[in-house]
């Protein structure tokens, strides 16, 4: 044994054991000294009575002396056997002396050496006995200990410590029981050293030992290692509740032992770091109890730096200052003012934390719209006042500095390209470099952020050199994301157009790559249905269609050529040529063309008279044919619908194909009914005869009388329109004698005329002078209860009355009237054609009339034209003297004030 061990190893058996009266708990010395229990504080042996011999003689101690003794043989009393032996025999004393960690790890210790034989510098260790304090085995086994502490590992100390009988751990010296804290600090296995670490404070509580005469060296390893632990993501909240409580009980004893400056300094970065944890976690919950515990670990940075042991540590002190008060606008302040403080101690206080804390007071001040940097540099001048802090050392300076990088690093990205396209500073390259950081950024307005892009883009193309493709490419990018957004849609449209329309106006679209031609058509159809849009996608679709790969129209992108194509038929110049383009290039690319689409195309091909469109209909019609999409009836119906909207000559042409489509077979009514209203517009016979031929296809329903007043209409309409004398039409004998003919067919074929229809022939007659007919079948209509519209009962009452039959016109108001008032007693009465002839009947009849009055009363209002021939029909009075007038009136009633006025009112 070496000089060094021997003078470790020696024991005086007067030395004080650990049970001193004189020494200090471990809790804070201002809490009452709490006294040891009987059974906690086991009766010391008087060192001056006899020795282990006698000792294990006494009465007292027969109780408790197994059947091995000191005596016997050793062979078995390796450590690891004596304590499994001592686990199991004294297993009530343990209970009292030991913590669930201490078994654990003696479990563990036990398992591990079970196999194994214990390898020992010294003689086997003595029975685990409660031998006297004075006795030889326990000297021994004292001096084993201390052996073991500097030649062996940290479990073999323990183990040898854990045999040691629990009533003689006390009367361990205090120089080895330093000793065995450190070894055991030191052990790989953080938490197996920090359990043992634990019962050894807690045997130095339990002695009243105070944490001051354990040592700093000792309490440093002790902080070090429960910092470790604090800091494992393995541990629970509890555990590191628990590591807290021990470590601050620890770092307060270093504080009163040491300076706060000659503490380590990774003890103090540990503590603040510790508390730095804790604040974080303390934020992240924001409890109302908490604020005590928030402020009092804020005080504790501020207690380092005034005690004068932050130096190194600015990071920390920062990072607390900044944590501790950041939600409202008194925190933040007293938090920058506490930076500004440290700084000024000598503090290294990372320009960050200043920046952090400026933009949270610049955005609290900048609510009310105005400048939050601004006014918080006229509270800085406040703040070094209070302090007294001069303005030109170097604590203004660094916060005058970070106030500027602030209001620099502020501004956004579009602001400060803004400023350095005022300025000209960017040449190509830049321009690129800007243009793709501000389009691909996140945090910035859309609207401003694409503006700006794009106004870099615009400038970049103007190098000839320039390549532009990583900008076009994050522009695209950039627009499609703000589209799908459906945020400001009109304005991102706006964006889009003005961008693509760039681009094709620079000749680039050319040059692009497939992916880039392809992306840019996609974000321009997405426009549609704008015509600028549409236009610009008409030619960058030639582009997407000829690059390789090629764009390929699929099932998932149908949506977006159905848009394509159906505005390029709806737009004001039918881009039939285009539309037929997409068409192919759709089936091409093997997606079936959808019956709908197929027949708006040749709808629109028929809508639209071109040099081409008997090449287009010819190809489109055989297309559908072929697609076999079943009946016919739907692309007659399409064809006739586009063609007869070009007048009669078209309308010929739908009706030719139509039956060569049909095969035979009778057309649709909804076909003949589009073609006979174009029909009947044409003054030409053999037209005329073409419609009398489909009126005798169709069957009796209502489409039939339908079609029947339309050509009975235009029969009438045009025999009035025409004159006798034009060669090739129809005179008004000639027109007339067709209304009959057709109106004695409709009544052979079982159709009954409608009110419409007999209408229609009343005014025929009357227009050609047969009054006495229309008047026969107003007689008829009113004997049978078909009521005639107003307009056509007023247009055979003002005839009759030219022919000065009033009687009679006073007549078929009245009966016109009956037949109204029994069939629509009450609803409203739309009369005004009546009205109006009733006005002309009694003018004619040469009554006063007042026509203001009428039109309060029955809201008629007659036309122009009409009323100056109602003046006419007046009879003429000649002027009279007004005077002689007056003095005439005076003598037939002298009493009368004023003139008389004859008012007749219609009821």
């Amino acid at each position: 044994m070496s000089n060094k061990v021997k003078v470790v190893t020696y024991l005086k058996t007067t030395s004080r054991p650990l049970l001193s009266s004189s020494s200090r708990i471990l809790i804070n010395t201002s809490r009452p000294t709490l006294k040891a229990s009987p059974a906690h504080c086991p009766i010391r042996h008087d060192p001056n009575l006899p020795g282990c011999s006698k000792w294990f003689s006494s009465s007292a101690s027969q109780n408790s002396i197994p059947r091995r003794t000191f005596f016997d043989s050793n062979t078995s009393n390796a450590p690891a056997i004596q304590l499994q032996q001592y686990s199991k025999k004294n297993a009530t004393i343990a209970q009292v002396d030991s913590y669930n960690e201490e078994h654990i790890d003696q479990a563990s210790s036990i398992s591990g050496r079970q196999k194994q034989i214990f390898k020992s510098p010294h003689l086997p260790l003595p029975p685990s006995l409660p031998y006297s304090p004075n006795s030889f085995p326990l000297k021994r086994h004292l001096e084993i200990l201390s052996l073991s502490i500097y030649s062996s590992g940290p479990d073999e100390s323990w183990t040898i410590y854990q045999s040691l009988h629990p009533t003689l751990r006390p009367y361990i010296p205090d120089e080895a029981f330093r000793s065995l804290l450190i070894h055991q600090a030191d052990h790989t296995q953080q938490p197996r050293a920090w359990n043992r670490v634990k019962a050894l404070l807690r045997l130095a509580k339990k002695c009243r030992m105070s944490l001051s005469e354990i040592g700093s060296e000792s309490l440093i390893k002790v902080f070090r290692l429960g910092a470790r632990r604090f800091r494992d993501p393995r541990s629970s909240q509890e555990q590191k509740d628990e590591i807290y409580r021990i470590i601050r009980k620890v770092y307060s004893t270093l504080e009163e032992i040491l300076p706060t400056k000659h503490i380590p300094h990774e003890i103090r970065r540990g503590w603040l770091g510790i508390h730095h944890a804790i604040l974080v976690r303390l934020r992240k919950t924001s409890r109302p109890e908490q604020l005590a515990q928030i402020n009092s670990i804020e005080e504790l940075a501020l207690s380092m730096v005034k005690n004068g042991g932050a130096v190194g540590l600015g990071h920390y002190i920062g990072e607390i200052l900044t944590t501790a008060n950041k939600s409202n606008l008194k925190g933040i302040e007293r938090s920058l003012r506490n930076l500004v403080w440290c700084i000024a101690k000598g503090v290294d206080i990372k320009i960050n934390h200043l920046l952090k804390t400026i933009r949270r007071l610049g955005h609290f001040h900048s609510h009310d719209g105005s400048d939050g940097l601004e006014v918080l540099r006229i509270r800085i001048v406040a703040i070094l006042e209070d302090l007294g802090i001069e303005p030109i050392s170097n604590t203004s300076a660094t916060l005058y500095e970070a106030l500027d990088i602030a209001s620099r690093r502020g501004r956004s990205r579009v602001e400060k390209a803004l400023d350095l396209l005022q300025s000209n500073q960017l040449g190509a390259g830049g321009l690129i470099a800007r243009g793709i950081s501000v389009a691909m950024s996140s945090k910035l307005e859309v609207i401003v952020k694409l503006d700006t892009a794009i106004k870099l883009f615009e400038l970049a193309i103007q190098h000839k050199e320039s390549d532009c493709n990583a900008l076009i490419s994050s522009l695209t990018v950039a627009l499609q994301k703000a589209k799908r957004s459906a945020v400001h849609s009109e304005d991102i449209d706006k964006m889009i157009i003005r961008y693509v329309r760039t681009l094709h106006e620079a000749q680039i679209t050319p040059a692009l790559p497939s992916e880039s031609i392809i992306a840019l058509f996609r974000l321009i159809i997405s426009t549609v249905p704008s015509s600028e849009g549409y236009i610009l996608s008409r030619k960058i679709y030639q582009y997407a269609r000829s690059s390789s790969p090629p764009f390929v129209w699929s099932r998932q992108n149908v949506s977006s050529w159905q848009k394509l194509f159906r505005y390029s038929l709806t737009s004001p110049n039918l881009h039939l040529h285009f539309a037929s383009r997409l068409y192919t290039d759709l089936m091409a690319d093997g997606v079936p063309i959808r019956r709908t689409d197929a027949l708006m195309l040749i709808r629109a091909i028929g809508l639209k008279a071109s040099p081409s469109r008997a090449v287009l209909l010819e190809r489109h019609i055989k297309d559908y044919l072929w697609s076999k999409y079943g009946s016919t009836s739907p692309l007659i119906l399409a064809l006739v619908q586009g063609l007869t909207q070009g007048g009669v000559r078209d309308t010929q042409l739908a009706l030719d194909l139509a039956q060569r489509l049909s095969e035979g077979k009778p057309l649709s009514s909804s076909v003949v009914e589009i073609i006979v209203g174009q029909l009947s517009k044409s003054t030409n016979p053999q037209d005329r005869i073409k419609i009398f031929h489909l009126l005798e296809q169709m069957s009796t329903n209502e489409n039939s009388i339908k079609n029947y007043n339309t050509v009975l209409s235009y029969l009438v309409t045009s025999s009035r329109r025409i004159s006798d004398t034009t060669t090739g039409t129809l005179n008004h004998a000639e027109s007339l004698s067709y209304a009959i003919y057709l109106y004695k067919e409709m009544i052979n074929r079982g159709i009954k005329p409608n009110a419409r229809t007999i209408s229609t022939m009343m005014r025929s007659l009357i227009d050609s002078g047969y009054l006495e007919s229309a008047l026969s079948i107003f007689n008829a209509c009113v004997k049978e209860k078909i009521l005639i519209k107003s307009s056509m009962a007023g247009r055979l009452m003002v005839n009759l009355a030219m022919h000065n039959r009033l009687t009679e016109a006073y007549n078929t108001e009245s009966a016109w009237r009956r037949l109204m008032k029994e069939k629509y007693e009450k609803h409203q009465v739309w009369d005004k054609g009546v009205i109006g002839a009733r006005v002309l009947i009694d003018i004619k009849n040469g009554k006063e009339v007042n026509l203001d009055e009428i039109a309060k009363k029955t809201g008629w209002e007659g036309r122009a034209g009409f009323l100056k021939f109602l003046d006419s029909l007046k009879p003429f009075t000649p002027p009279r003297n007004p005077q002689a007038q007056e003095e005439e009136e005076k003598e037939e009633n002298p009493t009368r004030p004023g003139t008389s006025t004859v008012i007749v009112l219609l009821g």
